[in-house]
């Protein structure tokens, strides 16, 4: 029997779906869910199974859905099944882990994330437990807040969570663990987590007018989608078309259009392409902002090849005006802009993970949207056994059952349905990246790094002066997390 608290409207969540050939996606969907479910000699690995079995005579696990956005982020399901692919595959999960686990899932949504989060933080203080777990936001006084504050544990802590796994973010297992104590991330329990990460949209009508005739999947698959292809792909593009000497989102042609410098937007661009605005020593005891070196000034030079200072009326103009009327070949933005800003838009798209800097960089880097309420925190009140269990159960059910519908949603009716277009996605949901200098901005790091992109400012001096700043805000935050009980 379900339990269900809402306290807003939910809206039907819808995604994404876009191209890279021309076969059916759902047999390639079915066989990426079974090839990432086996081990060894070809056994069939399930994590459920390997949880074991567990009977929790009715208890009920309280999900805090702390949103800014509920009717876009969409993390719980209504009463009922109602022909919503994310609302019944969500309350199918419930139902599923209920049954399994002899639970009760109930909601709690609080249609405010600063206001949730504050809710929790003050039933920790009271020392009740009301709430399980939290879904919600890193940003604007939330989780990102509470984990300096004490008020959640340490899911490091908890035994059944297998944070490094790609039901959860291995990269921000990497770079959001600091002695050894982690206090939030992301994974499939939260369908959100398919809209935050930062995507590369190329437009492919324009594409084949400017006989564009590449395989970029297959760049992408041979580590070769670097800042460079797309340099040679948009060079001389851009073009004042009205003549008035500044570049509109509402008037001019594009090559690559981004949101203007600054916040989210420099972070972005910087991160996706390898720069790590923070790093772990590889004891785990110290925290280094060593942005002044060789490769970012080589990213940021690349970068100032590709950025244009744009001008709009409206942030998202340059989505709903300029991508969508084929006046931008290549965009930066979030994945969720092709549910909630190109639903309409004519020409088909392709949806890329953000570029390589170089053939050198390991990974791609799929950096996210912190505003987005995909962040999952475990408040210190929880029992550690029974939330760590079921988190890890709901997230992996989530992976295997879920994910593979965020490609059969909204755009499946614009173009070709194929294998390359989830193994894409996959490539991006698996690598989302943020480290702690996104969340915390050491020192004015964000604003250094804004000046060296638009060329009123030089790397170099700009730490200098920010230098003791930074290392204040860093002793500050190590301070806070390591003095928190366990």
């Amino acid at each position: 029997m379900f339990k269900r608290i809402l306290c807003a409207m939910l809206a039907g969540f819808s995604l994404l779906y876009i191209s890279c050939g021309d076969t059916s996606v759902t047999e390639a969907e079915t066989t990426k869910v079974q090839s990432e479910s086996t081990i060894g000699d070809g056994i069939e690995f399930d994590r459920l199974d390997e949880l074991g079995e567990k009977n929790f005579d009715g208890r009920v696990f309280t999900i805090l859905d702390a949103n800014d956005h509920p009717e876009m982020h969409v993390n719980l399901p209504g009463e009922e099944l109602n022909g919503d692919i994310i609302n019944d595959s969500l309350y199918e999960r419930d139902l599923a882990i209920e049954d399994r686990y002899n639970i009760d899932i109930e909601y709690i949504q609080i249609v405010n994330a600063a206001a949730g989060t504050t809710a929790m933080k003050s039933s920790v203080l009271a020392g009740d437990d009301a709430y399980t777990i939290c879904i919600s936001t890193i940003l604007g006084g939330t989780l990102g807040t509470l984990a300096v504050e004490g008020i959640l544990a340490n899911l490091n802590d908890l035994e059944y969570l297998s944070l490094d796994q790609n039901w959860w973010s291995y990269l921000m297992y990497d770079s959001l663990r600091f002695d050894d104590k982690m206090y939030y991330t992301t994974g499939d329990i939260s369908p959100t987590m398919y809209q935050m990460p930062a995507v590369f949209y190329l437009n492919l009508d324009l594409a084949e007018d400017y006989g564009i005739d590449t395989d970029f999947c297959q760049l992408v698959r041979d580590g070769e989608w670097t800042l460079d292809v797309v340099i040679n792909m948009t060079k001389d593009m851009n073009t004042d078309l009205n003549g008035d000497n500044v570049m509109h989102a509402s008037d001019d042609f594009f090559g690559f259009i981004h949101q203007q410098l600054g916040g989210i937007v420099t972070n972005g661009l910087l991160t996706t392409a390898g720069v790590n605005l923070s790093t772990i020593s590889d004891d785990g005891k110290s925290i280094s902002v060593d942005i002044v070196n060789e490769k970012t000034l080589g990213v940021i030079e690349k970068l100032k090849q590709l950025i244009v200072d744009i001008q709009y009326v409206e942030q998202n103009d340059i989505i709903t005006k300029a991508f969508v009327e084929d006046r931008a070949l290549c965009m930066y933005h979030y994945a969720e802009s092709a549910s909630v800003f190109l639903r309409n838009m004519e020409s088909d798209y392709l949806i890329l993970p953000m570029p390589k800097a170089d053939e050198q960089q390991e990974d791609y880097h799929s950096y996210v949207n912190a505003w987005a309420d995909a962040f999952i925190g475990i408040p210190t009140t929880s029992d550690p056994e029974f939330a760590g269990f079921i988190t890890e159960a709901l997230d992996y059910y989530s992976y295997k059952y879920i994910r593979p519908l965020a490609y059969d949603l909204t755009y499946k009716e614009k173009a070709s349905r194929d294998e390359n277009s989830a193994e894409m996605l996959d490539i991006i949901f698996d690598t989302l990246y943020y480290d702690f200098n996104c969340i915390y901005n050491f020192g004015g790091t964000t604003d250094a790094l804004t000046k060296a992109l638009k060329g009123t400012g030089e790397l170099a001096s700009e730490f200098a002066a920010i230098q003791s700043k930074i290392e204040a805000d860093v002793e500050t935050f190590v301070e806070n997390w390591n003095q928190i009980s366990q």
